[in-house]
């Protein structure tokens, strides 16, 4: 039996993200286990990520000489590269949780295309809109504003751009975007899946040969953007969705949470401290295994229990995730101008920062999802 609903798409860093809209049920021989793209605890793990993704970029923003030079909030919420790892693979996770019995069905290739188009693109055209509006009108931010007309029609493509024509992200106006280039390779990746399994594969070998290639060899931009770790995650999602519908009940799921939990911190704390003295390997193999152990368990556990409507402001939250992933930047940049344009610094102005900025962040990505985003995705029906 298939079901779909409007619940909100992570973006990462999304994230990624990603929406689930279908009810799978699997029968184990100890009994009949509910198997659902629509966990509670992943509505949690959306609200975690999105919140410390904000909260990375404040406290690195109020750590700033041109604002507070306050590095407090930069340490308590820095550990490097965490977070993204985490939204990608959920995102492999849901997509394949949701999807992954379509593979082999081309007739549901353009639908599923459609649903992640409009998951996507309108949102983000929005707010990308609203801030070039801005920008205009302000003469500190007009500098963020491309002049390559090229440049700016391939950031409303979200087409991945060299560094040195787009910034350091690759997505000008809004940086944060650059998560959203890779959401799109992989959605299409998938459609290759729904395609046929065959061309799913093949593609999937292509681009484990461009890794290699690339680790071998010097590459192009596009060929290194292809090679990157994040389809590593993703990679890691879809394995975890794959072992979540043939695993039997695990009696020890929370316990095993909570431990896998504890050892992605110590691996992002410890990334982040020995950060720069170039000695540090790829954590990658570390977050992406140890995310979907992580989501693994959080299923099960929730799976093991009769259903139970959870908290709906924590489903407005992850529903407004994606809508804050793309407006905090943007948000945390007018803040910190703001407050010290007031006359507020130090530690004193940089607490003040966190929590306004913070409220800021959450009520404006709400209320846009309320009133504007919404009914951008009614137009998947």
């Amino acid at each position: 039996m298939k079901t779909h609903s409007t619940s909100g798409d992570l973006a990462a860093p999304g994230l990624h993200h990603q929406a689930a809209s279908r009810v799978i049920a699997t029968a184990h021989a100890a009994g009949v286990e509910r198997v659902s793209a629509t966990y509670w605890s992943l509505n949690v793990v959306r609200v975690i990520l999105g919140l410390a993704v904000m909260l990375y970029h404040l406290g690195a923003t109020i750590a700033l000489d041109k604002y507070f030079g306050f590095d407090g909030f930069e340490k308590i919420f820095g550990f490097g590269g965490a977070r993204i790892p985490f939204f990608f693979v959920l995102s492999g996770f849901l997509l394949t949780l949701v999807y992954g019995r379509d593979f082999g069905k081309r007739e549901k290739v353009g639908s599923f295309l459609w649903r992640r188009f409009v998951r996507v693109y309108p949102t983000y055209w929005v707010i990308l809109v609203l801030v070039l509006f801005t920008a205009v009108f302000s003469p500190s931010l007009q500098d963020t504003v491309p002049e390559d007309v090229w440049v700016l029609a391939k950031a409303f493509l979200l087409v991945p751009q060299h560094p040195s024509v787009a910034g350091p992200t690759g997505a000008p106006v809004i940086v944060a975007a650059w998560t959203l280039h890779y959401e799109i390779v992989a959605y299409l990746m998938l459609a290759a899946w729904i395609w046929s399994r065959m061309l799913g594969g093949v593609l999937c070998l292509a681009l484990l040969g461009n890794a290699i290639a690339c680790w071998q060899w010097q590459c192009d931009f596009y060929n290194s953007f292809l090679s990157g770790s994040s389809f590593l995650y993703f990679a890691y999602g879809a394995g975890a969705a794959w072992v979540l519908r043939r695993l039997p009940l695990l009696p020890n799921a929370r316990t095993l949470v909570w431990v896998a939990s504890l050892a992605y911190l110590l691996v992002a704390i410890g990334t982040y401290e020995q950060s720069g003295s170039g000695s540090v390997s790829d954590p990658a193999v570390y977050y992406g295994m140890l995310a979907s152990i992580i989501l693994v368990c959080l299923t099960k556990a929730e799976a093991s229990k009769p259903p139970e409507p959870g908290p709906k402001w924590i489903k407005l939250l992850s529903d407004s995730s994606y809508a804050m992933y793309l407006l905090h930047f943007p948000l945390i940049s007018l803040s910190c101008k703001l407050l010290t344009h007031m006359g507020l610094s130090g530690a004193t102005g940089a607490s003040v920062a966190l929590v306004v900025t913070t409220a800021l962040c959450v009520g404006a990505a709400v209320v846009f999802h309320v009133f504007v985003e919404r009914r951008l995705l009614a137009l998947r029906a």
